[in-house]
């Protein structure tokens, strides 16, 4: 409608319309990718039907660690490069492996680049509106750019919903699981604490957390005097990252 126009505007410097397509743009081994997302500033799917600026700084950082160290260029002049993102053993080995969660994903900007990279595993969640009117339209119109092995999907999470929380942890069982092959050793007997120690490490080895959770400026309130939705986010974090091999990519922008 034309009020919900005049009134949901995002709080951006990078993304102050929320009415037109955004298209991202990047260079990925020297190959150029873009990718389109679609916004709406109806009052139903509002904050998540805009693009924040924190999900485009978050795309960046996804893309800047999936390049080698760009080499200068005649005038001097280099890529945006951050090597301590780089640091080893941060990152999956190997993106073609790696799963990622999106929590409040809105138009599923950051998401979707991630899959455009190349991770084996996409989920993209949101509310059931936002999901319905915005996420999976925009996965829609972006398939063209993930491989026939790759599984992007955009399905519904509030918070603290339990039946929601079940519905992705029965996806990352069925897809994460199927790449969680550890070669198998032999080994001698050992005691029976060391037998302990071994299997808490088999359990983590198995575990199907994904490996990389994105959560996009999500910590606000919808409106002035509503209560802090933070702790149920939490909980819900923290359901999907249970071993410390996963990367919680957690960008916020505060606002007064």
């Amino acid at each position: 409608s034309s009020k919900s126009e005049e009134t949901n505007k995002p709080r951006n410097h990078l993304v102050q319309d929320a009415t037109s397509p955004f298209t991202y743009r990047y260079t990925h081994f020297g190959m150029q990718k873009t990718l389109t997302v679609n916004q709406t500033p109806e009052e139903d799917t509002w904050p998540g039907g805009a693009l924040w600026d924190i999900g485009v700084l978050l795309a960046e950082v996804l893309v800047m660690v999936n390049k080698p160290p760009p080499m200068a260029s005649a005038n001097g002049k280099r890529e945006k490069y951050v090597p301590r993102l780089r640091t080893p053993g941060l990152w999956p080995t190997s993106w073609k492996e790696t799963s990622i969660l999106e929590l409040g994903c809105g138009v599923g900007l950051t998401g979707l680049v991630g899959a455009q990279l190349g991770a084996k595993l996409t989920l993209l969640t949101d509310l059931d509106v936002v999901v319905e009117k915005v996420t999976q339209p925009n996965l829609e119109i972006n398939k063209k750019e993930f491989g026939k092995s790759q599984k992007v999907f955009a399905i519904p999470l509030c918070w603290g919903n339990e039946d929601d929380e079940a519905a992705c942890r029965n996806i990352l069982d069925t897809y994460v699981a199927k790449s969680s092959k550890t070669p198998k050793r032999k080994v001698k007997k050992k005691s029976k604490s060391q037998n302990q120690d071994t299997s808490s490490a088999q359990e983590s080895s198995k575990s199907t957390d994904p490996s990389i959770i994105l959560i996009g400026d999500v910590a606000y309130q919808h409106k002035p005097g509503a209560p802090s939705h933070f702790d149920i986010l939490f909980s819900t974090l923290l359901k999907f990252c249970q071993t410390r091999e996963t990367v919680v990519m957690f960008g916020t922008r505060m606002r007064m």
